[in-house]
């Protein structure tokens, strides 16, 4: 098992020859919250330094998918990819290579909309919308950031969110590490500071449960959850943030009804549902990954697109599970960090320049949201481990000020320094 980049080298060689120690090899879970306070490291300790045992204990796809999610989570998008080709086992056949083949060859007349421009367009027409995402690409995330003006415009006032902490403890005025597990990843985060800011109201729909029910009593809880919105605000229109097939509006399985069915079965509200994860880079299996490579070599897109033919849009990959797929170009990157972290042209990129060579980590943190609360109960509007020259580390930020934090392997805090993004 090698990580697939430097830095993650160099992580496991400090984990397991260096400081073994580093992790509690009890815990039979991923610790991402230790004490009160986040350490991004700490799963990346657990899962690099005792593969074998999360192998057996998880399965390996379900290993390498935790490991995606977790690089992802420090801003290595490159290795959050690489670990999710480990994670699917499966292989096409050569038949399977030549039907996708003669799939593509049979799209004619294709032109690839804007789909934030498409999406803007209709949005009036629906009072609710739903968009997916996979858990280990932030690339989804900084896609729904861009939607968030456009539909505050079109009345839009509620971000009911699957991420979101269920759980009565749970934050959702102000962004913290008890607002959910994933709205820890910083771009995430952005995107509910954004939603804040704007004046949306935050909704946790997740089954608190959920563990305990069945996947179809799970995702009709969480429809129920979503439909009280309407219950208690008629007029609302609701903006709904899933994962995966949560979203769809039909089943391909007899013994499962995904969250999107359900809700348009009981409140009879057909929503508008947008898939993006079918037809993103290594997609979510492998007939989706080589489906999706056939179609950018064919149609090239620079930016996320909405296929149409006679201005209608048209489900490429034969799917009836949602109203609309987008398609997102191949991600391209700039110092190994990939250039849509500047979330629709809101942030730029800042590089940082360290002289101690045992720094590891980089992080920036709002300086308003610093005061009067510890940094790790705090999200981090960026982060990343790769340096490049001597020691200069590039980070994506909005124009404010910042602290930022110079940790080492061990996740201890060298220094602090006070930067401003004009």
């Amino acid at each position: 098992m090698v990580p697939p980049n430097p830095s993650l080298i160099g992580l496991q060689h400090f984990i397991t020859k260096v400081q073994p120690n580093t992790f509690d090899s009890s815990f039979s879970d991923l610790h991402y919250v230790i004490g009160e306070n986040i350490n991004y490291l700490y799963p990346l300790y657990q899962l690099l330094g005792d593969g074998k045992k999360f192998m057996r204990d998880f399965s390996t796809p379900v290993y390498y998918d935790l490991l995606s999610q977790s690089v992802s989570f420090v801003g290595d998008y490159a290795a959050a990819l690489e670990y999710q080709k480990k994670a699917d086992t499966s292989h096409l056949s050569d038949v399977e290579y030549r039907q996708i083949g003669k799939s593509i060859q049979q799209l004619k007349d294709i032109k690839n909309a804007d789909a934030k421009r498409f999406i803007t367009f209709i949005a009036s027409n629906y009072k609710v919308i739903m968009l997916n995402e996979a858990f280990n690409k932030p690339l989804h995330r900084a896609f729904a950031y861009s939607l968030l003006d456009v539909l505050y415009n079109r009345g839009f006032r509620y971000l009911a969110m699957e991420m979101l902490n269920p759980m009565p403890d749970h934050e959702l005025t102000k962004l913290t590490y008890k607002t959910g597990h994933f709205a820890t990843e910083p771009v995430a985060g952005e995107l509910i500071r954004q939603a804040l800011d704007l004046g949306f109201h935050l909704v946790a729909y997740q089954d608190p449960l959920g563990n305990s029910h069945t996947p179809t009593e799970r995702d009709s809880i969480q429809a129920l959850n979503i439909a009280k919105i309407l219950k208690d605000d008629p007029e609302a229109k609701i903006f709904v943030y899933g994962s995966y097939g949560n979203i769809a509006e039909s089943s391909i399985s007899p013994d499962f009804i995904p969250m999107g069915m359900a809700f348009k079965r009981m409140t009879g509200i057909d929503p508008l549902t947008i898939d993006q994860t079918d037809m993103t880079e290594e997609s979510n299996f492998s007939f989706g990954k080589a489906f999706y490579d056939a179609y950018v070599e064919k149609f090239p897109v620079t930016t996320p697109s909405i296929p149409l033919v006679k201005d209608e849009p048209v489900n490429v990959t034969g799917t009836t599970l949602y109203d609309l797929t987008v398609i997102h170009p191949k991600t391209t990157y700039y110092f190994a960090r990939p250039t849509w972290l500047t979330l629709a042209g809101r942030r730029q990129t800042v590089s940082v320049k360290t002289k101690n060579q045992n720094i590891f980590l980089v992080q920036a943190y709002y300086q308003f949201e610093s005061f009067g609360t510890k940094p790790g109960q705090v999200v981090p509007a960026d982060q990343t481990y790769f340096s490049y020259g001597s020691g200069t580390y590039t980070l994506y930020l909005r124009r404010g000020l910042y602290i930022l934090i110079f940790r080492d392997m061990q996740y201890k805090t060298l220094y602090t320094q006070h930067l401003e993004v004009n």
